[in-house]
Formats: structure tokens, sequence, C-alpha cells
């Protein structure tokens, strides 16, 4: 193998894969980075045996096609402390990669390629293009509810149920639930539901770029779940389980209704929320005609008070919540004002955006 890059070129997907390559390893391989030299292109490879991510970089001219594995860290380092308009010559000399650039020249230690794991490459049934900011908005908006090391282990991540044309991402840790849709997403008849590991998505949202309309392929398998871009292909592993049937934890009839500005909210729930149980992150909720009071207290008997005008149709309600979860949700939301849905301080509250634009939130309350 021997090859010459720019350093700009290459630091960008070493970048990207870094994120991937487990920080405590159980098989040293899994530290490595696999660099594989073919013709007119260079691919990095990273793995945690859950997720596999590929980056490519062009090249204008290949001397020798090849491959190894090499510690992802250190390559990364060299690659930034390089100066910017460094070239890069990468070559293979027996058990060693050997790197020059101007007068700088650094030998690493190699594992062999073929002992670098691989994700099964299953067939899969579903394929659709849709943009990258489309996809990212979809799991941005629901991710924060992913349970997290919970017992239910389907809990800890995002289900996405594909329905004739409409893609529906779920999330919740049983305190909480995230739901988001996008509409007229070309995957004819498919109907198919699977869960995302929460390391997959938080992944995802990492790679994806927010502003970019460029479309990317999408593909689902029975245990895969694949995302394939012009920088790089990213795979992972499925949750193999049956998600709880979201429907149901949704309210479909209310009684009473609250209409809040997002921003007043959030800078009340932020402020008081300071003086709030550091444990329990409990706030009280106050609602009468045109008036919300948020109130938080602590141990220490200390207090916090937040009047907010509002549009309120209903009977006077008093309402606990942990201070966190409606942060989340109320982040979560662009729109400028929210709707709030109650029955009783009993059961869960339904928050959707008040241009309900394919996105909801139930938060479970709290007692205080």
């Amino acid at each position: 193998m021997k090859v010459t890059v720019q350093r700009a070129t290459l630091v960008k997907p070493l970048q990207m894969i870094s994120g991937v390559v487990e920080k405590r390893q159980t098989l040293p391989i899994l530290s490595n980075v696999l660099v594989t030299v073919k013709e007119q292109s260079l691919s990095l490879t990273a793995t945690d045996l859950e997720i596999e991510l590929i980056g490519s970089v062009p090249l204008d001219q290949v001397s020798e096609t090849g491959s190894t594995t090499v510690s992802a860290r250190k390559l990364l380092d060299i690659c930034r402390a390089l100066p910017d308009d460094a070239a890069l010559q990468i070559s293979l000399d027996g058990d060693h990669l050997v790197l020059r650039s101007g007068a700088s020249r650094f030998v690493l230690s190699t594992l062999p390629p073929h002992d670098f794991p691989s994700v099964e490459n299953g067939p899969f049934a579903t394929q659709f293009a849709i943009s990258q900011t489309k996809l990212r908005k979809l799991i941005g908006k629901t991710h924060f509810a992913m349970g997290q090391q919970d017992v239910r282990h389907y809990l800890n991540g995002t289900l996405f149920d594909i329905n004739q044309g409409v893609v529906k991402c779920v999330a919740t840790d049983g305190h909480r639930l995230a739901f988001s849709s996008i509409d007229e997403v070309n995957v004819g008849d498919t109907q198919i539901k699977v869960i995302l590991p929460r390391k997959s998505v938080l992944e995802l949202i990492r790679l994806l770029d927010p502003n970019s309309e460029k479309e990317i392929t999408v593909c689902i398998g029975e245990n895969h779940f694949r995302v394939i871009t012009p920088d790089f292909t990213f795979t992972s592993k499925l949750i193999n389980a049956q998600y709880p049937d979201y429907d149901k934890l949704i309210p479909r009839s209310v009684e009473n209704t609250a209409i809040v500005s997002r921003e007043a909210l959030k800078q009340a729930l932020v402020r008081a929320s300071i003086l709030s149980n550091e444990k329990f992150r409990g706030i009280r909720l106050h609602l009468d005609s045109d008036q919300l009071r948020l109130v938080a207290n602590n141990p220490e008997q200390e207090e916090a008070e937040e009047m907010i005008t509002l549009e309120y149709q209903g009977n006077g309600l008093e309402i606990g919540f942990n201070a966190a979860y409606l942060l989340d949700v109320v982040s979560a939301i662009t729109s400028e004002h929210i709707r709030w849905s109650f029955n009783n301080p009993n059961s869960g509250v339904l928050i959707e955006p008040s241009d309900k634009n394919n996105c909801l939130y139930v938060v479970m309350p709290m007692r205080l």
C-alpha cells in the first residue's frame, strides 16, 4: 500500500469515524481503523461491533493498493498536529505503517486487516431516499426521550414506524414520550417497525448535516439499519424486540387546554428550576384562567415562583412535573406557541406546537 493524500482531506473522515471507535475496548483491534486503498479512493472503517462507519477520501493518484489497520487515535492526533497544507505519504512496510510529511516521519504498529470485524451484509427489504435535514429533524425531535440503561432494553432506542409513505419516530423512557413524523416519503406500500439503539441514534444526529437538502439513502433490513451519503456509510444493528403500543399512551380526549408562549415558558422553567430539588427536579404548575404560576422549592426551604399569562380553557388545576422533562420538550419545539392538553393531575399532559407540525409529546406528572 502506497499513497499520497492531503492532510486536510484525511482529517475530516478521521474525525467523523472517531466517535464509533471504542475507548475501552475488549478487542485491541476495535481501537484501530481499517485503512483500505483501492483505485482512486481511500476508505476508513471503524466499528464497535454494533455500529460500522465508513468514510472515504477520493484520490488523484494511487501508487499501490492494499489495506491494514492502525490506531485511530494516534493516526488522528498525527494528522491534527501537521500543518494545514501538508501532504501525507502513507506506505506499508511489513507490520508497520509509515507516514511521511516534509521533515516528519512516523512509524505505527498495525494489526492484520483480515482480523478486523465487519458488520453482516444482510438483505435490506426497505429502501427510501430522504434529505439529510429531514432525517436529522425527525430523530432530533424525539431522541431525548429515549431510555438510558433501562432494564426494558427496547426503550433504550428509537422506534422507526414506516407505513403507507409516512415515517414516524417514537421514543419513550416510561416517564415521557416523544413522537414526530414525515409525510410523502417514497417508500411504497412498505409497513415495517424497527428499533434503532440509543448510541446509533446519537451518532446519526452527530453525523447528519442539519442544513443539507441533499438526498441520502436509508436501507432497513431485518437486523440492520443503514444510511448511505456521499461522505459516509453508516450501518447499525437493530434491537430485536417488540416496542410498546405508543398510540395508547397519547391522550385523545382532553378536558382542559392551554396555549402559552414557548419562549416565556422556557425562560420561566429555567429560572424556577434553579431552586428545585436537585435529585427530583420537581416543579408545581398552578393553572387558572389566563394565568400560569410555576413554583419550585427544595429541602433548604428555598422557593422560586414565576407567573406567565396564557390562554386557558378549563377548571383550576394544580399539577407537578419534572422540570428537566418539560425543558427538553419545550426546547425541541420550534413554534412560537405551545398547546397543553390536560385531563387531571394524575394523567399525562399532551404538549404540541400550536401549528401542529407533525410532532407531539406526552409527559407524565409527578407527585410533589
